[in-house]
């Protein structure tokens, strides 16, 4: 069980707030499932009806996420079996969240699914995260956008295609060339405990006449909680943009405190990309 904060906000010219949310929740276990219960929007609370509506769509949807991840590794292990291999090792990160009473607050934690990539890693050097001494690794990604082919590859393909597609393929591999990823690495455990994206020049986006992007980065804190457990912390996204007008900026964040063991079974793993 954990409470969980959830925050939205635009910012105008000046930084003058213009429009922003904030919700608070609960999680707790039923029929085998971590339900997402609200409790507060903007410091007003809930009424009754409305939370346990907002609990049964919650429900139906887990239940339709587990029937689907049923189907899924169903399907894999068909395809194994005709291959004469054996299911060994570690589940994938799509199989894990989909398995039943792994909460969806743990799948969408790990907005940035990108492989990693040899050669392309560079330590800073040491620093201290929130009490522990951690290595910070900066990522620089070739294919953290598009597909995973070689430079060459992505060439021929690139010439084959229709002009629309080479428009959309030349934005990718610029995108990969302004993006960063630094990872805070816990060596002795041998576990990222945070890793942050920022995309750092936009300026090859078309349409710069009428709107600047003027940059977007997303993070996200693991904690040590539950006996050892690796799980998610906080949360937070930003981007900002530039008109005629002036600047905006678009703020997300969600926090997660308070965990605790339930009363009831439901087991809770955590699953996050390891030291490369």
């Amino acid at each position: 069980m954990l409470s969980e904060r959830e925050q939205f906000r635009i910012l105008g010219p000046g930084d003058v707030p213009l429009h922003g949310e904030r919700r608070e929740y609960t999680w707790y276990v039923r029929d085998g499932f971590l339900i997402r219960s609200p409790l507060r929007a903007n410091g007003v609370e809930l009424k009754e009806a409305e939370r346990r509506e907002y609990e049964r769509k919650w429900l139906e949807q887990e239940r339709e996420r587990e029937r689907r991840a049923i189907e899924r590794e169903a399907k894999k292990a068909e395809r194994r079996a005709e291959a004469g291999e054996t299911a060994e090792g570690d589940p994938s990160l799509d199989e894990f969240v989909g398995r039943r009473g792994e909460p969806r607050f743990i799948s969408e934690a790990y907005f940035l699914r990108f492989k990693f990539e040899p050669g392309n890693y560079y330590l800073v050097g040491r620093e201290q995260l929130e009490g522990r001494e951690v290595l910070r690794v900066e990522y620089y990604p070739s294919r953290l956008f598009g597909g995973g082919h070689g430079e060459e590859d992505r060439e021929q393909a690139r010439r084959s295609r229709p002009r629309d597609e080479r428009v959309e393929d030349d934005i990718d591999r610029k995108m990969n060339k302004a993006s960063l990823v630094t990872l805070w690495i816990d060596p002795a455990e041998h576990q990222i405990v945070r890793y942050t994206f920022d995309n750092m020049d936009f300026g090859f986006l078309p349409g710069r006449w009428l709107v600047r992007v003027d940059g977007a980065s997303a993070s996200m804190t693991m904690a040590r909680v539950l006996d050892g457990v690796w799980l998610p912390s906080r949360i937070s996204m930003s981007a900002g943009l530039s008109l005629a007008n002036g600047s905006y900026r678009f703020e997300y964040g969600r926090e997660f405190v308070d965990y605790r063991k339930a009363e009831v079974g439901a087991r809770i793993r955590s699953y996050v990309p390891r030291e490369p």
